[in-house]
């Protein structure tokens, strides 16, 4: 179906849109093009070096996410009236997210207006995955049977699924406000804070640093027990498995990027590999959730399914 196409299409260039943002930040570009338009230094296309080339290359994909965003509204509201509600949920998403960059640029990068931009990006690109999920293609009885009675064997894993997706997104929250009020860098110890052995500091700003780094275990132990939970439970449910495989890899790989990105004083590949790490890992358990998620949905599919109907 050319809408279910075209929202996983979306999706992947908000993933991609996603990243760049977060190297605007790591290189300290945030601010290379001073107007909250179009332009920048006065220049719709200004020469892109140094600075320039990463805010205003931002800006470039966002735009272009933004006219693809248009085109997948119109598609849904044309081909799915059932789904004209998430067309218009999009796209005021993705309006609301252009005027919350621009608020960021013209007021000099508030850090609540910066949070409150890069967690309506990841909701953004989280219903963009749900309306992948929606626009499949009809699926048959038979596979809905199989799909509710994989359900009901999962038992509690899927309150893990659930439990995940909520730390994972808490972990934006915390890695947010740690990245726009610019405690990336005030705790250079490790594991402790300060390189004297400071667990502790009095300082808010290193104490949230700390935080981070506790919630980021904590993310590394649901994420852990949560995969479990779904191999053991989902025995009959290849896909599912795979979540549970790669989920404490990517995890991992966080925590271990999160101690490079620290110990080399932030340099940017590690830095940009820490954030594309999250937003890899809020993909894949939202995912999980909608894979697995509850008979009102399924209902849904079977007046869909062709042979539902005959």
């Amino acid at each position: 179906m050319l809408e279910h196409r075209f929202a996983k299409a979306v999706a992947f260039a908000t993933f991609v849109l996603l990243v760049i943002g977060g190297t605007v930040n790591a290189t300290g570009s945030s601010l290379a093009c001073p107007e909250p338009t179009f332009v920048c230094n006065g220049e719709l296309f200004p020469a892109m070096t140094g600075g320039v080339f990463y805010e205003h290359g931002h800006r470039l994909v966002a735009e272009t996410v933004g006219i693809l965003q248009l085109i997948l509204s119109v598609l849904l509201w044309r081909r799915r009236p059932d789904l004209r509600w998430l067309a218009g949920l999009l796209l005021a998403m993705i309006a609301i997210q252009a005027t919350l960059g621009a608020i960021t640029v013209a007021t000099k990068l508030p850090w609540y207006v910066s949070t409150g931009h890069l967690l309506l990006g990841m909701s953004y690109f989280a219903t963009l995955i749900y309306t992948a999920f929606r626009t499949a293609p009809p699926t048959s009885v038979v596979a809905l049977d199989q799909k509710a009675r994989r359900r009901r064997e999962l038992g509690p894993a899927r309150t893990w699924i659930v439990v995940a997706c909520s730390a994972v997104f808490l972990q934006l929250l915390v890695g947010a406000l740690v990245r726009h009020l610019g405690a990336a860098l005030v705790c250079l110890g490790m594991p402790t804070c300060t390189l004297g052995g400071d667990w502790w500091p009095d300082a808010s700003v290193q104490q949230l640093h700390m935080i981070h780094r506790v919630v980021g275990v904590l993310v590394g132990i649901v994420t852990t027990v949560a995969a479990v939970q779904v191999w053991r439970h989902a025995r009959n449910w290849p896909r599912l498995r795979i979540v549970a495989i790669l989920a404490p890899l990517l995890v991992l790989a966080q925590i271990g990027l999160g101690i490079l990105t620290v110990m080399s004083r932030r340099d940017v590949p590690l830095a940009v590999g820490h954030f594309a790490g999250a937003t890899s890992l809020w993909a894949l358990w939202i995912s999980a959730w909608l894979m697995t998620r509850p008979p009102s949905a399924a209902r849904e599919e079977i007046l869909l399914a062709p042979e539902a109907v005959t």
